[in-house]
């Protein structure tokens, strides 16, 4: 990467570590360790977690002049990004047609910081800086961390260890196949979404990749022709 787009991707990831020390910081000032239940705080912090890993290496790439950002500090940025998009599109498609007020749930307090603008920077950072280096695994790993917050809590609002805490996934106010069919919703739309952040690189590779072999395949016929005049 590039010095200059080194020195931006590292204020963006500055930029949402402090987002996100206030944002959470507000929550937990409100609920304390209630906030856990929450898959928008736990998709926050695994955020801040890879902001700040991503502050510490590109920090020092900036200090060394050298080198790349390593793959396990993207992977763990990618899954971060896709897991607060689907906080982003849950806000904007589901809870707020429930709260019946899309401005409240997308600015008022925390969730400015939480709902808005930390998932926002996030998939600008991810879509520009980025490299085109993910795979299907990639893809999969991330949609498990939904799936999995999907199935614990609609385990934990069986056994009555918690209610919800979203509306949809609270199973005694409605049967639990509705609280299945919603979970089966949002997981397909959390693989939908970790497989669009990477879809144009992934389509890249595969065109290298098929450039790749249509200049092999020329290079090995010219050979196999010269080998064949020489005969």
């Amino acid at each position: 990467m590039k010095r200059k787009r080194l020195i931006i991707f590292l204020v963006c990831n500055l930029l949402m570590v402090v987002l996100e020390l206030v944002g959470l910081g507000m929550i937990f000032n409100a609920i304390g360790m209630g906030g856990f239940v929450y898959y928008t705080q736990l998709s926050n912090i695994l955020l801040l977690v890879a902001a700040v890993v991503n502050v510490v290496f590109a920090g020092r790439l900036l200090w060394r002049k050298k080198g790349e950002m390593p793959m396990f500090a993207w992977q763990l940025f990618y899954a971060a990004t896709s897991v607060t998009s689907v906080t982003f599109l849950v806000v904007v498609l589901v809870l707020s047609w429930m709260y019946g007020d899309l401005m409240m749930v997308l600015t008022e307090g925390s969730m400015l910081y939480t709902h808005t603008l930390c998932p926002l920077i996030a998939f600008f950072a991810f879509e520009i800086f980025a490299p085109k280096e993910f795979g299907w695994r990639d893809v999969w790993m991330a949609t498990g961390l939904t799936l999995a917050y999907g199935v614990v809590t609609v385990i934990l609002n069986i056994l009555r260890v918690i209610e919800g805490p979203y509306p949809f996934l609270m199973v005694y106010k409605q049967p639990v196949m509705m609280s299945v069919v919603w979970i089966a919703v949002i997981v397909g739309g959390a693989y939908a979404v970790a497989w669009g952040l990477i879809v144009r690189k992934l389509r890249k590779a595969k065109g290298g990749a098929r450039k790749g072999v249509g200049r092999n395949a020329g290079k090995s016929a010219g050979k196999g022709a010269k080998r064949g005049a020489k005969k």
